[in-house]
């Protein structure tokens, strides 16, 4: 019986968002900002810059400062699909890890459910997750806010210890150590710390030290 769950985080780790979709996103996102705050989109821009920088998601900025800010129609507009799927390119080597790294695997995004979705259905790996959970699965709490974590597993009925993170964010993988979560740093520009259990520059390398986590 499997007993361990990767959590995958999305954006850079499974695909390579700062090709261009995150580009889309933070247009869309200042815009937003822009015509609800009624400000211009020079301070729309440094807005949406400091509460990610502050809370680690716009939307958690939004949700502490403009209450009255819907954030399920802020987190629709912000993610156009029709735009956002050209230009989606999944990590090299993305398929054959997936298929052959043991365990259950689920998606942990601070995306909304509707873009996680389209994304793995783009990339056509759904088949090899267990479960897909964007921020508005999760009471709209967001990585690295502990609340994200600790919904996830309520939800799937697991253990924070059965879990290893995978994911492109220290900040992020600080949280599930804190947590009991094994902790993989994902991307070129990871490196040792303390709070991480092994660094995976790419997914070919990912695999190799699964067996090491395991």
């Amino acid at each position: 019986m499997t007993t361990h769950y990767w959590l995958f985080d999305l954006d850079n780790t499974l695909h390579q968002a700062d090709a261009g979709i995150f580009s889309i996103i933070n247009q869309h996102m200042t815009a937003y900002l822009a015509t609800n705050l009624h400000i211009n989109s020079a301070a729309a821009s440094q807005l949406r810059q400091q509460y990610w920088q502050d809370y680690g998601a716009t939307l958690a900025g939004l949700r502490l400062h403009h209450p009255k800010i819907n954030l399920h129609n802020f987190l629709l507009a912000c993610h156009p699909l029709a735009q956002i799927l050209p230009l989606l390119q999944p990590m090299p080597q993305l398929q054959y890890t997936l298929a052959h790294l043991p365990g259950h695997k689920i998606v942990f995004s601070n995306g909304p459910s509707h873009y996680v979705q389209a994304l793995i259905s783009a990339m056509q790996i759904q088949p090899h997750f267990h479960a897909l959970l964007g921020t508005d699965n999760l009471e709209l709490y967001h990585k690295p806010h502990p609340q994200a974590y600790h919904n996830l597993c309520r939800q799937l009925h697991i253990q924070p210890q059965q879990c290893i993170m995978v994911d492109d964010s220290l900040a992020n993988l600080k949280t599930a150590h804190t947590l009991g979560m094994r902790t993989v740093w994902y991307g070129k520009h990871s490196h040792p710390t303390p709070e991480i259990n092994a660094t995976a520059p790419d997914m070919s390398s990912l695999l190799h030290i699964a067996s090491d986590l395991l």
